[in-house]
C-alpha cells in the first residue's frame, strides 16, 4: 500500500483513455531511444501519462477533505472531449528540451482547472522539502512544482501531456494529428521527480452524479 508522507506533493490530473495512454507511452519510448538516460519513463502503472490540473503541497491530515471536495467537483463535471493538436516543445530550467502533446484549452477544461485551483488553494501548505515527493526530486522539479500557481495556472494554464526529454519529431508514424478523445477519469496523484505521476492517491469518475471516489486508502 502506498503511504503518503505528512506533507505530500500532489497533482490533480485528468487521465486519458487507454489508446491515448499507449500513444503517449510510445512517443516516450521514441524519445528514450535517442536519450536512454532521459529521466521520464512513462508506463501504465508507475509513471502515468496525464493532464495536470492543479499542483500543491498538502498535509496528509487534509487529504480526506481534499478527496471529498474533488469527488464533488468530478461528479458535477461531464466527461470532457479533448484535442491533441500538436507536438509542443520547451526548454527546461536546465536547458533540456521537453516534448509534450499540446491540448487545446476548451472552455470546460479551463473551467475545471479554475474550479479545482480555487477549491484546493486553502489546503496548500508550506513544503517540508524533497521528502514530500514520492522519490528524491531534483531542485528544478521542486521549483517547477512550487511555482505552478504562478507560472502555469489560470490565464497561464496550458494543458498538455508531458512525453519526456528530447526533441520529438512533429510528425510521428501512426499518429495523425489532431487527435480527439474523451476523458472520463480524474485522479489525485503523488508526484515524483520531473513532476511525474507515480502513484494514484484517489481516483474519480466524471459526471456520475453519485459518490465515486475510489482512491487507494491513505495511511
Amino acid at each position: 500500500m502506498h503511504e503518503v508522507p505528512d506533507t505530500a506533493a500532489i497533482d490533480v490530473v485528468l487521465l486519458p483513455p487507454g489508446p491515448i495512454m499507449e500513444m503517449a507511452i510510445g512517443a516516450n519510448r521514441t524519445l528514450l531511444a535517442g536519450n536512454p538516460g532521459g529521466g521520464i519513463r512513462l508506463d501504465g502503472e508507475d509513471c502515468l501519462p496525464h493532464v495536470s490540473v492543479a499542483m500543491l503541497p498538502a498535509r496528509r491530515e487534509d487529504m480526506p477533505e481534499i478527496i471529498a471536495k474533488m469527488d464533488r467537483i468530478a461528479r458535477r463535471c461531464s466527461p470532457m472531449t479533448m484535442t491533441i493538436d500538436a507536438v509542443a516543445k520547451h526548454r527546461s530550467s536546465t536547458g533540456e528540451t521537453v516534448s509534450a502533446f499540446h491540448i487545446l484549452r476548451a472552455e470546460i477544461l479551463a473551467l475545471f482547472h479554475k474550479t479545482v485551483m480555487n477549491v484546493l488553494a486553502p489546503y496548500a501548505t508550506f513544503p517540508a522539502g524533497p521528502p514530500i515527493f514520492f522519490e528524491e526530486a531534483s531542485a528544478p522539479s521542486i521549483d517547477c512544482f512550487l511555482r505552478f500557481p504562478e507560472t502555469s495556472a489560470y490565464e497561464r494554464y496550458s494543458p498538455h501531456i508531458t512525453l519526456g526529454f528530447g526533441d520529438l519529431p512533429e510528425l510521428l508514424p501512426g499518429i495523425d494529428l489532431p487527435v480527439r478523445f474523451e476523458v472520463t477519469k480524474a485522479a489525485i496523484c503523488h508526484l515524483g521527480s520531473h513532476c511525474t505521476c507515480r502513484r494514484i492517491i484517489a481516483g474519480f469518475d466524471l459526471g456520475t452524479g453519485a459518490s465515486a471516489a475510489h482512491g487507494r486508502p491513505i495511511r
